[in-house]
């Protein structure tokens, strides 16, 4: 595959404008903005008015804005977007994973059954979920999650969702086997390009920060070395295993099992098909895709990765929880085709 745009996510930007100029659960004054940057990009909402990319739900001081400020948690923000609120508010842009991640997600907070679920569309053998009891809040679902108490990179860094490695969905699950942590990798337009991490001062640095967590890896089968894993998505993966790891190591919040999940959309071959370390592709040339890498490089594939469309995860909770799930489904389709 050569690295042009993908068609996908074009068509999905594209969708986005179409939804934010029909959908009732979007203003007028939203979906007219008027500086450069959203004249330009028809899936841009306008400055002031980013609380309408979320589910009408989760809008309003009681919501998502209430779950994020009692977590420490800023939103995404892009400067290509124009967003201009420092975190305070979510993007305006509507085709932003994060965006999709806590549409999809926090929603499941208020439908009885829907997160375990969710969970059983990834693991059949999912009893129950288990509330995550951290130190300021507790929940069935966590969004940017670093572990219980600091982040993989260092006992000084606590904050979440910046400068650290962070899920961006967290649940917990007992299993007939034990309890399992999921992290959860959240994609939708993002493609990637074989852009080398391992250059300078911050080449060094992650060399410093992963390089022993790597090698003591009780999940990675030592096939490729970390000099590999450095391009993402795959270094995004690869941290994320590590995180699961320590969680386990450590028993956090007992669990004795965790598993790295990536949700992206079965249209997004350019993220799901494309290999994007030299030296990966030529490990393992048999390899079409970032799931068939994982399954070379971990020990227990089935075990510790999956990677699932967020339209499987969407028709299970559908199924399991009929009506009460309806609104939710409904905007989801509309909006996402999930």
């Amino acid at each position: 595959m050569n690295f042009r745009a993908s068609s996908f996510g074009k068509r999905e930007r594209q969708r986005q404008a179409e939804y934010r100029d029909a959908s009732q659960t979007i203003s007028e004054k939203a979906r007219t903005p008027s500086d450069p940057k959203g004249l330009r990009n028809s899936y841009l909402l306008a400055l002031g008015c980013e609380e309408e990319n979320l589910f009408p739900a989760l809008r309003g001081k009681h919501a998502a804005r209430r779950y994020f400020a009692s977590r420490g948690l800023g939103w995404w923000q892009a400067s290509a977007s124009g967003d201009n609120s420092g975190g305070r508010r979510p993007s305006r842009n509507m085709a932003s994973s994060q965006i999709a991640c806590v549409n999809f997600l926090l929603p499941l907070l208020e439908i009885p059954g829907a997160p375990t679920a969710m969970l059983r569309a990834i693991d059949g053998d999912v009893t129950d979920v288990v509330s995550i009891q951290g130190e300021a809040c507790a929940s069935a679902i966590e969004i940017e999650w670093i572990g219980l108490n600091h982040a993989l990179e260092g006992p000084n860094i606590t904050s979440r969702g910046s400068l650290s490695t962070s899920v961006d969905g967290f649940l917990i699950a007992d299993t007939r086997t034990g309890r399992r942590a999921y992290l959860l990798e959240w994609k939708y337009v993002e493609e990637y390009r074989p852009n080398y991490l391992g250059e300078g001062r911050q080449g060094e640095t992650r060399r410093r920060r992963y390089g022993e967590r790597y090698r003591t890896s009780c999940s990675f089968n030592g096939k490729a070395p970390l000099e590999a894993w450095l391009y993402d998505p795959f270094y995004q993966i690869m941290r994320m295993r590590l995180l699961a790891d320590r969680m386990v190591a450590d028993r956090e919040l007992d669990v004795s099992e965790a598993k790295v999940v990536v949700v992206v959309p079965a249209g997004n071959l350019a993220y799901r098909e494309r290999i994007t370390s030299p030296e990966l592709s030529t490990l393992f040339p048999e390899a079409r895709s970032a799931a068939d890498v994982m399954r070379n490089t971990l020990s227990h594939p089935d075990r510790d990765f999956a990677s699932v469309c967020p339209s499987v995860l969407a028709g299970a909770v559908r199924r399991t929880c009929g009506e009460s799930a309806t609104a939710w489904g409904n905007y989801l389709r509309k909006r996402y085709g999930w």
